[in-house]
């Protein structure tokens, strides 16, 4: 029908939800198809979107240039279209998910102090900003803002009662870092990364897996460690995220040592 702007749009959620269910390649596709058609219409928005999805392939990946360069793009095309409320903070979430994924948990911080900048200038959209709070109760748990850390997973969770198994699945998350044990912590990423599984996106299930591994092996309890650690690592390397594999494989040669 020559409807260039709906196409974009298509294109946009057919690529989120190929990247989600980590069909990554098809995903790429179809995002990249996604910028251009914006791009010749000259929709900002539409554009920043698809951009804010390709930064956070490029992330799974373990691409943390490219998915710089998607999220400086997104950040300039989101404050000259007319919804900065409801991109800004995807888009710093992202950034602070690249920071985290490369051991940077103070740039992640820094990221989600700049999205708080933004929702005050801007406003915020509560759905879109509840794609912060998971990552910013793992960021600042990692350098020891407990209280930070704290609110931004009970907000996480205030997220869960909205009755989608993603939101709760990112609950789980949020509070393991803020688990009072290892244990717990670990108990809340298995359960996570199960639900993560069940409804179809594997990267998020493997991280999780990943994460409770190296929870168990800090507590020796190798065997645990052990399962989640390889079922992260056969996840990784289905989808093609290096970075991922590497991190499962080094974790399980502590394992087989110890």
């Amino acid at each position: 029908m020559g409807a260039r702007r709906a196409e974009g749009l298509a294109a946009t959620l057919l690529g989120e939800s190929l990247l989600l269910r980590g069909r990554w390649d098809e995903a790429e596709e179809h995002l990249r198809r996604a910028v251009e058609l914006h791009q010749s219409l000259g929709a900002s928005t539409g554009e920043a979107l698809a951009s804010q999805r390709l930064a956070e392939l490029a992330v799974y990946r373990g691409d943390a240039d490219s998915a710089g360069r998607h999220l400086e793009r997104g950040l300039a095309l989101a404050v000259e279209g007319p919804l900065p409320e409801h991109l800004l903070s995807r888009l710093y979430a992202t950034m602070a998910l690249n920071a985290l994924e490369m051991d940077d948990p103070e740039a992640a911080c820094e990221a989600l102090e700049a999205a708080a900048r933004a929702a005050a200038q801007y406003g915020a959209c509560p759905p879109c900003e509840a794609l912060l709070h998971p990552v910013a109760a793992e960021a600042y748990a990692a350098v020891g803002d407990l209280d930070r850390a704290q609110s931004h997973a009970a907000a996480a969770e205030q997220a869960g009662t909205w009755g989608s198994d993603a939101w709760l699945a990112m609950a789980a998350v949020a509070r393991a870092a803020v688990a009072p044990s290892r244990g717990e912590a670990a108990q809340q990423l298995a359960d996570a990364a199960a639900t993560f599984a069940r409804i179809g996106q594997p990267f998020q299930s493997a991280r999780c897996h990943l994460q409770a591994g190296l929870l168990e092996l800090k507590d020796d309890r190798n065997e645990q460690a052990r399962i989640h650690l390889d079922d992260a690592l056969a996840l990784f390397t289905q989808l093609g995220s290096p970075r991922g594999e590497a991190r499962a494989r080094a974790a399980l040669g502590l394992v087989r040592r110890s």
